[in-house]
């Protein structure tokens, strides 16, 4: 029987590095949302191809939302609405900004290199923003 993909929904997280300090995912977008420019946004498009092979691992596989989370922020970071942005960025357009340069870390909450779960940080951050913001689901 093959394996189901994981769906993930918890809204809490231990940030890499900081034994024992929890952080809310919501906090992490909001923080992080603070410092999208427009210009880091449009140089985020650049790396479309990098998110899309991230899914090709077998470990991606397993994360359904991780998955569709990437396609779409693939679909968003080539939009007219991204390349025509401008400072201070929409609250949506910032979070999928936040998105997209988490799913390209390769050492983050959880490191991407460690089997089985590695990946389990960036899709919960991915589904995550996409829960909080849903027209970037249009």
């Amino acid at each position: 029987m093959k394996p189901r993909p994981h769906i993930h929904r918890t809204h809490i997280v231990r940030l890499h590095g900081s034994p024992g300090e929890a952080v809310s995912l919501d906090s992490y977008i909001t923080s992080e949302r603070e410092g999208m420019t427009a210009g880091h946004l449009r140089e985020l498009s650049g790396f479309t191809a990098q998110l899309s092979a991230k899914l090709a691992t077998e470990q991606a596989r397993q994360h359904l939302d991780l998955h569709e989370g990437t396609e779409h922020l693939v679909r968003i970071l080539g939009s007219d609405e991204v390349r025509g942005c401008t400072d201070p960025l929409p609250p949506h357009l910032a979070e999928a900004g936040v998105a997209a340069a988490y799913l390209l870390k390769g050492m983050d909450m959880i490191p991407d290199s460690i089997p089985e779960i590695g990946l389990t940080d960036d899709a919960r951050l991915i589904a995550r923003v996409f829960d909080r913001n849903p027209q970037l689901l249009k």
